[in-house]
């Protein structure tokens, strides 16, 4: 390749490459000294793994080891990041663009201090206000920026991690409106996708975050004890715990075998398309959505007076720390006993069949010209004016504590 031709990618003075007639990718770069262009092989006529390969290689031989912030580069640090860890996670795409906007404000020549001084993240927010960017939009890019510092000064490359501060978010409400028993019934039984049924039933049952169904396997559920078991082996727990439940006895006939929610044959990675196809069949609002379900069954598990506790316990809201008491205490035979026996009585009148109490056409919401629901009932108009009690998250505000993680 002329060194006046454009490559398709390059990482610092390096490029990929293929020589006339070959069909594997090298790397390639400028030696001044020779003042030559140098190649080695790639080993891989693919170009996606040829830019894979020199991503890989460039980070491992060019990162820097115990160096300040003042010293290392910040787009250096978020390109070893994403190389390294963000590109395999199931939200890369998320990270990637998160990154980008780190990289798009602050420059290819900011170093890590002059890009986390406070002055300079406190401009970085107030850019992002003025795209419209939410306080919680805000502080995921923050999060995504911090996670590449922080990681580069667990590793090494930095002899100490900036502080970042957040942007206050207030009050937070609940993802997705919870839904009447009607409303329920209607999008349920009026789907006709197999995996979107699979998705509300095991959504309600388990009370888990939508991430967390779609991960639920035949090996997860262990049938002898009634459990169900929300984080895979291998898998760490953060701080959106994934617990293991119990199992409400009207699932079991729909357990099959590998993953609970498949399309197509296939593991099912997200639920969004066909929700939101079925939301407006049924002509629901767009504050219906997958975290709805968990919303809806946790307000119900209190509406029948099931323990504060046991409510946070479904739901996940625990400390990571666990004691090896807390950690065999779902074979207890009392372990979420009240909260299981509600989501049961939940499940079986939402599958009453059709033929025994015909579906009842809820009426669609309406929008005001500001895009708002005009019409909109209170959250107590569906479920029923209930307390939430301790760590449970409401709209209602006399009730409990609030907790702001989904």
């Amino acid at each position: 390749m002329a060194r006046s031709d454009e490559p398709v990618f390059r990482i610092g003075e390096y490029w990929l490459a293929k020589r006339p007639g070959k069909e594997t990718w090298n790397r390639t770069w400028y030696d001044p000294d020779a003042q030559c262009t140098r190649r080695i092989s790639l080993g891989t006529t693919e170009l996606e793994e040829a830019k894979q390969r020199l991503s890989d290689w460039y980070v491992r031989e060019h990162a820097p080891q115990d160096e300040t912030p003042e010293e290392v580069s910040l787009a250096d640090v978020i390109r070893r990041y994403y190389e390294e860890h963000a590109s395999k996670l199931r939200s890369h795409e998320t990270a990637r663009l998160n990154l980008l906007v780190w990289l798009d404000f602050f420059g290819a020549n900011a170093t890590v201090a002059s890009a986390t001084k406070a002055q300079e993240i406190d401009r970085f927010i107030e850019h992002l206000k003025g795209q419209g960017k939410s306080p919680s939009y805000i502080n995921r890019i923050l999060t995504t920026g911090r996670a590449a510092i922080n990681r580069a000064w667990k590793k090494g490359i930095l002899t100490a991690a900036p502080f970042i501060r957040s942007e206050k978010v207030g009050d937070v409400q609940p993802k997705g409106r919870p839904l009447s028993m009607d409303e329920l019934r209607l999008f349920y039984h009026s789907a006709e996708a197999p995996h979107l049924k699979a998705y509300i039933l095991w959504a309600l049952g388990t009370a888990g975050r939508p991430e967390a169904v779609l991960d639920i396997h035949s090996s997860l559920i262990d049938l002898d004890h009634g459990l169900v078991q929300l984080n895979p082996p291998g898998r760490e727990q953060t701080k959106k715990y994934r617990p293991t439940v119990k199992l409400p006895d009207s699932l079991r006939p729909f357990i099959v075998d590998g993953f609970q929610i498949t399309f197509r044959g296939k593991r099912c990675n997200d639920i969004k398309t066909s929700w939101r196809n079925q939301r407006a069949n049924c002509g629901f609002d767009k504050d219906v959505n997958p975290y709805s379900l968990r919303h809806t069954i946790a307000r119900h598990m209190r509406a029948s007076s099931v323990p504060a506790w046991e409510v946070s316990a479904q739901l996940g809201h625990k400390k990571k720390e666990l004691s090896t008491t807390e950690i065999y205490a779902p074979f207890d035979p009392a372990y979420l006993n009240k909260a299981v026996a509600a989501i049961d009585l939940f499940l079986q009148e939402l599958l009453v069949s059709t033929d025994e109490r015909p579906l009842i056409s809820c009426t669609p919401r309406v929008h005001d010209e500001s895009g708002k629901n005009a019409d909109r009932p209170e959250a107590s108009d569906f479920i029923g004016n209930f307390g939430a009690g301790d760590e449970i998250r409401t709209h209602d505000p006399n009730l409990g504590k609030v907790v702001l993680y989904p």
